[in-house]
């Protein structure tokens, strides 16, 4: 599972060609480990990543079996490396 990451979320700025540098990890990491896993548009990827950073920043005994089971989706997804 992917560690706790700070609540204060970095800015999401695009460089050269509109990627942010979070998708641009991303899409290294779909191509050297992702092969059998859906590409993500970057804003897929977006979405999909502050929801799971809204998920870690939740009190472990405050989620439901559901809630682990959506951050364990979500790492899938966004092939936390981390």
């Amino acid at each position: 599972m992917a560690a706790r990451k700070s609540s204060t979320p970095k800015p999401k700025t695009p460089s050269a060609g509109g990627k942010t540098p979070e998708y641009r990890e991303y899409e290294k990491r779909h191509a050297e480990l992702g092969e059998e896993r859906p590409k993500l548009t970057q804003q897929e990827f977006e979405s999909y990543e502050d929801e799971l950073l809204d998920l870690l920043a939740m009190n472990d005994r405050e989620m439901t079996d559901d809630e682990i089971v959506r951050i364990q989706e979500l790492e899938y997804l966004l092939i936390d490396a981390e």
